[in-house]
C-alpha cells in the first residue's frame, strides 16, 4: 500500500468514526426522556444519601469544645475559633478533643450530641488526615458520615446504569432489530463502532463525576492533592466499565435478558464494594474472593480519596489493574462482536 492509500484510508476510517459517534450521540439524545432515566438512578440516591446524613447529622446544636492539652493543641483551638467554635475548658464542653501525633479522637459526652463536623474540618485544617480524625459518643459508638461513605456507591451506581442500561442494552437491541446487521455490510471496523458508542456516554459519565468530586470538595471530603487523583480514578473506572458494558452486549440477542443481568449487577456490585457492607466482616475467603471483582477494585480506589479508607493495594495499583483489565475486555469484546443475531 502506498503512502497516499494509507492516508487516505486513514482519513475515511476517521470519517467513518466521526459519523458514527454522531449517530450514537443522535440516537441517544432523541429521546430526552432516555438521558433522563439513565441520570436518575445516580441523582436519586444522591439525594437519598444527603437525605439520611441531614435526619442523622443535621439539626443538632452547634459544639461547645475542649481540647485536651498537647503540641497541637494551641493550634487546634485557633482553628476551632476561626470558624466561630467555642472553646471551654470546662464541663460544659460537649465535645472533647485530643490530638496525638497525626491521629485525633473527638468524643461527644453530652446526651444532646452536637454537630461534629466542622469539628473534623477544623482539626484536619491542622494537619491530621481526616480518615485518621475518629469521632464517637460516650459509649465509644463511631458517627457516621452517611453521605461521605456511600459517595462510592452513588456514584459507582451512576456509571453502571449508564454503561450497561444506556449501552449494553441499546446495542442489543440494534442487533435484534438487524440494524447492526446492515452495518456489517459497510467496511466499518466493529472495534471502531464499538468505540464511537462511547463519546456522549462518557460525558454523561464524566458530569456525574463533576457532581460527585463538587460535592466531595465542598464537605472537604478530598485532600486538596487528591483531587486531581480522584478523577483519574473516575476516568479510569468509567472506561473499564463501558468495556465489559460491550463485552456483555458483544453476542447476546435477547434485549431482555440483558436487562435483567444489568438490573442485578449494580446489587452484585455494592455487596461486594466494601461501602454498605464492609469487607471485614465477611470471612478470609470470601473477602479474597471480592478482592477479585474489578469493581470492587474501582470502589476502594474512590473510597481512598473520598471515604478516607485504606485500599487492600495502593491506589496507583489499582490503577493498572482497572486498565489493563479494561483493555483487555475491549479488545476481547471487539473480537466477540457479532453484526448479525443469526451468526450467535
Amino acid at each position: 500500500m502506498t503512502t497516499d492509500s494509507a492516508t487516505a484510508s486513514r482519513s475515511r476510517s476517521r470519517e467513518a468514526f466521526k459519523q458514527l459517534t454522531l449517530l450514537s450521540t443522535r440516537e441517544l439524545l432523541r429521546n430526552i426522556k432516555t438521558v433522563i432515566a439513565l441520570m436518575f438512578m445516580f441523582f436519586f440516591f444522591l439525594i437519598l444519601m444527603a437525605g439520611i446524613d441531614f435526619v442523622i447529622n443535621g439539626g443538632r446544636p452547634a459544639p461547645v469544645a475542649s481540647v485536651a492539652d498537647g503540641p497541637r493543641s494551641a493550634q487546634v483551638v485557633d482553628a476551632l475559633q476561626e470558624r466561630g467554635i467555642t472553646v471551654r475548658a470546662d464541663s460544659s464542653a460537649t465535645a472533647e478533643i485530643t490530638v496525638d501525633g497525626d491521629r485525633a479522637q473527638i468524643v461527644l459526652p453530652a446526651k444532646d450530641k452536637p454537630a461534629w463536623k466542622e469539628l473534623v474540618a477544623a482539626v484536619h485544617s491542622t494537619g491530621v488526615p481526616s480518615a485518621k480524625i475518629v469521632v464517637t459518643d460516650a459509649s465509644g459508638a463511631p458517627e457516621t458520615d452517611i453521605l461521605r461513605i456511600n459517595l462510592a456507591t452513588v456514584l459507582v451506581t451512576g456509571f453502571m446504569a449508564i454503561a450497561f442500561m444506556g449501552t449494553s442494552v441499546p446495542l442489543v437491541t440494534l442487533r435484534q432489530r438487524g440494524t447492526l446487521r446492515l452495518l456489517g455490510t459497510t467496511p466499518v471496523k466493529r472495534l471502531s463502532f464499538i468505540v464511537a458508542q462511547s463519546p456522549i456516554r462518557f460525558a454523561l459519565g464524566i458530569g456525574e463525576a463533576l457532581v460527585v468530586v463538587l460535592v466531595a470538595a465542598s464537605q472537604g471530603y478530598v485532600e486538596s492533592f487528591n483531587v486531581l487523583r480522584l478523577f483519574v480514578t473516575l476516568i479510569l473506572g468509567l472506561a473499564m466499565l463501558f468495556a465489559f458494558a460491550y463485552l456483555l452486549a458483544s453476542r447476546s440477542a435477547h434485549p431482555d435478558v440483558i436487562t435483567q443481568v444489568t438490573g442485578f449487577l449494580p446489587v452484585i456490585v455494592i455487596l461486594t464494594s466494601g461501602t454498605v457492607l464492609p469487607i471485614d466482616i465477611f470471612p478470609d475467603v470470601v473477602r479474597y474472593i471480592t478482592y477479585a471483582f474489578p469493581s470492587t477494585w474501582f470502589m476502594q480506589a474512590i473510597g481512598a480519596d473520598i471515604a478516607g479508607t485504606d485500599p487492600f493495594v495502593p491506589v496507583y495499583w489499582l490503577w493498572l489493574m482497572m486498565a489493563g483489565v479494561g483493555v483487555a475486555a475491549a479488545l476481547l469484546a471487539a473480537r466477540l462482536f457479532k453484526w448479525d443475531q443469526g451468526d450467535l
